[in-house]
């Protein structure tokens, strides 16, 4: 025990102290090896995730249909991108759609010789596959192929040779679009009617082998997109715990972060050099935070409108701070480059909701907005009763006068007369100057002021 009682030598602090840096320089450099060899299994994944889903994109691109449904669906039907996220995209979309309809047209009107149909075919496909896909568009073509697919008989025919388990997969592929129908159009049936079926979806052959093609690359793609997706969870769930505590429970914090992060997925180009997980948690948390501001006020207020919100007032607080004032509308409009109806807008709509009625949280016996209000259909039982003793009071007071005083009284206070009269036009009535007329409503008011002053003060 003596041993345990003697003071360390001061080698010996050095050697504790030296340990210590060792055990933690080995712990960050395990920790940096797991970092590191994350970001190179994701960076692996979204490396062969980008090769399937090029090769998913150049199976679909060799049809016709896809270039008149991408048609239909972005132009001829004029269709308003309600995510916002999405904007970025559409001038790239809309120049890319405006080649992939021209082409379209003239591989469709002209008749062309084989070499140059050929060409144009080419043309078109390549076109195709510059388009920014969505996760959506990829899984509606398909379910719109499998259904031409079953629909033209060609699925009796012997799908796959070489392997049972891609004969499995497209079986089970065309089961399940029985399952999950193609969103139909009247306009996009229309428009199939309009052009023959061997132009649009290919001769029976070549539809076999680039549909096949198109599900092999569909269910590769899913399932790497699916295993990018379960390896960044605990992304999700870190991400997600810096917004707890907030009006959103954890588990829905969650599955907005989850959709977040299928969006990265879907976007992220490895190519760049970025880690997946720098760029995937910028978009965690706009998911996270977006659903937040949507669900914070009772109206639904679009993300875009949200922001110049927030410029406005950020623009507000930083003139405060500067001038020590509040802006006028006009300071505002010149400060953020909107116009004073904006402005206007802006300010109304920023206005947090509350409801009438209250919240259970309140308790029984608190008072909600409600209680407060004055409703304008029918007139409160306060009101009559004051006024009905208010009228019994003013009769007896009258009384107490004598029928000239009453006279003056009523006359010049409108009551139970026409409409109120001046004291000239009482003097030309009675026979009196103006001067007598005020003399004698002095008196008749001291007499009343007298008698009935108390009970008439209520009533102010």
């Amino acid at each position: 025990m003596s041993y345990f009682n003697e003071p360390l030598l001061k080698q010996d602090f050095y050697a504790l102290a030296l340990n210590n840096d060792i055990e933690s320089a080995k712990k960050a450099d395990n920790h940096t090896k797991e970092a590191t060899a994350k970001d190179n299994n994701n960076f692996e994944i979204a490396h062969l995730l980008s090769i399937d889903k090029s090769n998913l994109i150049e199976a679909l691109s060799q049809f016709p249909a896809t270039a008149l449904w991408l048609i239909n669906k972005y132009i001829e039907t004029d269709t308003i991108n309600e995510l916002e996220e999405d904007v970025p995209l559409e001038d790239a979309r809309s120049s890319t759609l405006l080649a992939i309809k021209k082409q379209f047209h003239e591989l469709s009107q002209n008749n062309l010789t084989d070499s140059a149909d050929t060409f144009n075919k080419n043309n078109l496909a390549f076109t195709l596959q510059l388009f920014p896909f969505s996760f959506h568009d990829l899984t509606e073509l398909i379910n719109i192929f499998a259904y031409s697919y079953k629909y033209r008989g060609i699925y009796c025919q012997s799908i796959v040779q070489d392997s049972k388990k891609k004969n499995s997969i497209f079986i089970k592929r065309l089961e399940a679009s029985n399952h999950h129908k193609p969103i139909s159009t009247n306009q996009w049936l229309a428009s199939l009617t309009s052009y023959d079926e061997q132009f649009l979806f290919l001769s029976t052959s070549e539809m076999h082998k680039h549909y096949t093609n198109a599900v092999l690359y569909e269910h590769n793609w899913l399932n790497l997109r699916k295993k990018l997706a379960t390896a960044n969870t605990r992304l999700v769930l870190f991400i997600a715990n810096q917004y707890k505590g907030s009006f959103l429970d954890f588990d829905d914090l969650v599955q907005e972060g989850q959709s977040g992060l299928l969006k990265s997925i879907d976007r992220y180009d490895y190519r760049l050099g970025f880690q997946f997980s720098t760029y995937a948690g910028y978009w965690i948390r706009q998911a996270i935070s977006r659903a937040l501001s949507r669900c914070e006020r009772a109206v639904r207020i679009p993300c875009g409108r949200i922001g110049t919100i927030n410029k406005v007032f950020r623009t507000k607080d930083q003139f405060i701070n500067r001038t020590g004032r509040e802006p006028t509308t006009k300071e505002l409009a010149e400060h953020t480059e909107l116009s004073n109806n904006e402005i206007h807008a802006v300010l109304s709509m920023s206005q947090s909701a509350m409801s009438f009625e209250g919240s259970i949280e309140d308790g029984e016996t608190s008072f909600a907005p409600i209680d407060f209000l004055e409703q304008q259909t029918f007139t409160p039982a306060f009101i009559e009763i004051a006024k009905s003793d208010l009228d019994n009071i003013i009769d007896k007071a009258l009384k107490i006068l004598n029928p000239r005083e009453a006279r003056i009284i009523c006359c010049h206070f409108g009551i139970e007369v026409d409409k109120e009269m001046t004291l000239q036009e009482i003097g030309l009535e009675l026979d009196l100057t103006r001067e007598r007329v005020r003399q004698i409503q002095v008196i008749a008011l001291n007499k009343i002021k007298r008698n009935f002053g108390d009970q008439l003060m209520n009533f102010l």
